[in-house]
């Protein structure tokens, strides 16, 4: 533990309550306050992510009974509140007609009982937490309680609550918005009506599976040799890419370029991804086409380009800001599994939150909904929201676990969610965890004093987005070396809420705006400040599936895939980002590559080379210099094909001049834009 001017660091994660870990077992539960007095169940105990249907909770009374004043508690898997944007979706026990309406029903017509949805809101999506029956504080954790107003339940009496009740027109309950395994539906009993509730010792389960399988994403390397085989892999995701768990064949075409492959492959049961050898045959760009056997769909590869030898340095792409059932916000695990071999990342990062535990002072939920301090609504011995000292070893030991140099490189990495003026950034290690901090408690200089340079980065996101007022001139050329300039939120290039990736049009989380642009907080204005940032895009999914290709994917060029490796790229500002297609892009100043400073003489010589993973649409040259209010296209390239080489001679170039380059493609990927932002070249004068 290090102790500073009143400030406390602590390494730690969150209570043994807080989540099912990311091996799939399920919590430690104490067992103070648990009850074994009746029985509980579900039907159906299923549901298919993302679609709508109606499930019951029952619990059958137990031999004392259920008395006036008391009733019972029920909430479902954290997974099953989450909806399919970055929000828990509203239940509600106010409109029949609307969806994921709630009603509650006992077999006791002596009996009366009112539903409650405790802390009901108006809004469809809710982006706040609220505390859970196991004593937890989630964004994901929706209560809902009946109560007997009137009359007593005796033994063998039933009281239920019926999720989604759609015989007032509703459409239904919305199931879990990813697939999960078996999980429990918590229950607690308040028999006498004193408002002390006590767990059901024995819990109903319920899971969900993928849906209709919607779309094909096939992978391959950005770069091979002739003659010198690799690895593809193709994964078939639901609508809400979750991965289908059944087998599925698949044949395979050339799209472009020359190589061996098998012509058909099998994807085993309870995979979601089959695996296949290629062998390029000659230099030139390569893709293959894929087609289901069992769905109408198909997709073509990403590109890959063949030479005759290896290049120094490859591209490789990642997922660096992404979240899990770790944070207060998450749900879901075995993300290292889905980022491997669903998402065919070749490194990744889990950024989930840090938060400081903190004592719960008791908290019991009033009749209706509200809520007071005289007694605790759980076992459990405080309200877990975050990263802290509790599990961080183990957080930090699944990232060990899963890195696997050469194939697959996890960073150790965490998000402190910092607020004005230093804005949300996620920390990452070269190597070993370092401290981790927690949000209020450090200041962003205080904890670029407690990281070890060269060893740790600390990257600003959505900064177009919140919080206001962050400031780009506190600044550490050692820790802040890049900006991620498009996540699932959206775009934190400039102020353009026109455009289609901007905050105002995404539908990823509640509805958000664009900051104005008198606050400076985009990725130009960091740049015209001075800060030597390159660009990265991640996805902030907090769904536990990260790298999908609508969401953003970082590009690295390293030397080797190894965590040395991809740190060092990233430390060299050797990086672009894209929102999820990899898409090559090359972009040089008189030889030198983006994310780099060169001095100049003359007219500078640009040269730019982009490989689509579709036909592109644009191309675009932006500069910013002494003397411009704001940075400028000065070159637009209307495109037709699927891959593009340009070259430009800045005639009107001044010394301190930053240019970078953007690229649109003319389709839509899982409906976004698809688009890619190059790192910034800076120039300085040459010396004679």
């Amino acid at each position: 533990m290090m102790k500073m001017a009143g400030l406390i660091f602590i390494i730690g994660m969150f209570f043994p309550l807080s989540t099912y870990a990311q091996d799939g077992s399920h919590p430690t539960v104490s067992e103070k306050g648990v009850t074994a007095a009746g029985s509980a169940s579900v039907t159906p105990n299923k549901g298919i992510s993302g679609e709508y249907g109606t499930w019951t909770v029952s619990y059958i009374v137990g031999k004392k009974g259920i008395k006036t004043g008391g009733g019972i508690e029920v909430e479902l898997p954290d997974a099953w509140d989450a909806g399919p944007r970055n929000s828990s979706v509203r239940l509600q026990t106010t409109n029949p007609a609307d969806n994921n309406y709630i009603t509650g029903k006992t077999s006791n017509p002596r009996v009366v009982i009112k539903t409650i949805v405790e802390g009901e809101q108006k809004g469809f999506l809710l982006k706040w937490d609220r505390p859970s029956i196991d004593g937890r504080t989630k964004r994901y954790a929706f209560v809902v309680r009946i109560v007997v107003t009137k009359g007593t339940l005796e033994k063998g009496d039933v009281i239920s609550v019926v999720y989604g009740d759609r015989s007032g027109g509703s459409a239904g309950y919305l199931a879990s918005a990813i697939a999960t395994a078996p999980r429990p539906i918590l229950i607690a009993l308040d028999r006498n009506g004193d408002n002390h509730f006590k767990r059901l010792e024995k819990l109903p389960e319920i899971t969900a599976v993928a849906g209709m399988a919607a779309d094909i994403w096939v992978f391959l390397p950005s770069q091979a040799v002739v003659g010198q085989p690799v690895k593809g892999r193709i994964a078939l995701v639901d609508e809400n890419a979750n991965a289908i768990d059944h087998a599925a064949s698949f044949k395979i075409y050339q799209q472009s370029g020359s190589a061996e492959f098998p012509l058909k492959v099998t994807m085993a049961p309870h995979r979601g991804y089959v695996e296949f050898e290629v062998t390029p045959r000659h230099v030139g760009v390569l893709r293959l086409r894929v087609r289901s056997r069992d769905f109408p769909l198909e997709a073509i590869s990403n590109p890959v380009v063949v030479t005759l030898k290896p290049p120094q340095e490859k591209i490789y792409w990642g997922d660096i800001h992404s979240h899990t059932g770790y944070s207060w916000d998450g749900v879901g695990g075995h993300n290292f599994y889905y980022a491997r071999y669903i998402a065919s990342l070749d490194f990744y990062a889990m950024t989930d939150h840090s938060f400081a535990p903190r004592a719960r002072k008791g908290l019991t939920r009033g009749l209706f909904g509200s809520y007071t301090s005289k007694h605790p609504p759980a076992p459990g011995k405080g309200l877990s929201r975050g990263l802290n000292k509790t599990t961080w070893p183990k957080y930090t030991a699944l990232t060990d676990r899963y890195n696997d140099p050469r194939h697959f490189v996890t960073l150790q990495a965490y998000e402190d969610s910092m607020g004005a003026p230093y804005g949300h950034r996620n920390v990452y290690f070269r190597n070993k965890p370092g401290v981790l901090v927690y949000p209020g408690q450090t200041t962003l200089p205080q904890l670029w004093t407690l990281l070890k340079k060269g060893d740790a980065l600390t990257i600003p996101h959505h900064s177009g987005k919140m919080p206001i007022g962050i400031q780009f001139s506190i600044r550490n050329k050692d820790f802040q070396r890049n900006i991620e300039i498009y996540s699932g939120h959206g775009l934190s290039e400039q102020y353009d809420p026109a455009n289609p990736l901007a905050f105002e049009h995404i539908l990823f989380s509640a509805d958000a705006k664009s900051v104005l642009p008198s606050y400076r907080q985009y990725a130009q204005d960091a740049w015209k400040m001075g800060l030597k940032l390159s660009t990265i895009a991640s996805s902030d999914n907090h769904h536990a599936h990260p790298g999908q290709p609508q969401y953003g994917l970082a590009a690295v060029r390293a030397k080797t895939l190894t965590r040395n490796g991809i740190f060092q790229g990233l430390y060299d500002r050797m990086t672009y980002g894209t929102t999820g297609a990899r898409i090559i892009l090359n972009f040089h100043i008189n030889g030198t590559p983006m994310g780099q400073t060169i001095r100049v003489k003359g007219v500078p010589d640009i040269r730019i080379k982009v490989i689509g993973t579709g036909a592109l649409d644009w191309v675009e040259l932006l500069r910013y210099q002494p003397g411009d209010k704001d940075f400028q296209v000065i070159r637009h390239w209307q495109l037709t094909g699927w891959s593009f080489e340009g070259a430009y001679r800045d005639k009107s170039f001044k010394p301190g001049a930053i240019y970078y380059v953007r690229v649109k493609q003319k389709y839509k990927i899982r409906r976004r834009i698809a688009m890619a932002w190059s790192s910034p070249i800076w120039t300085e004068k040459k010396k004679d």
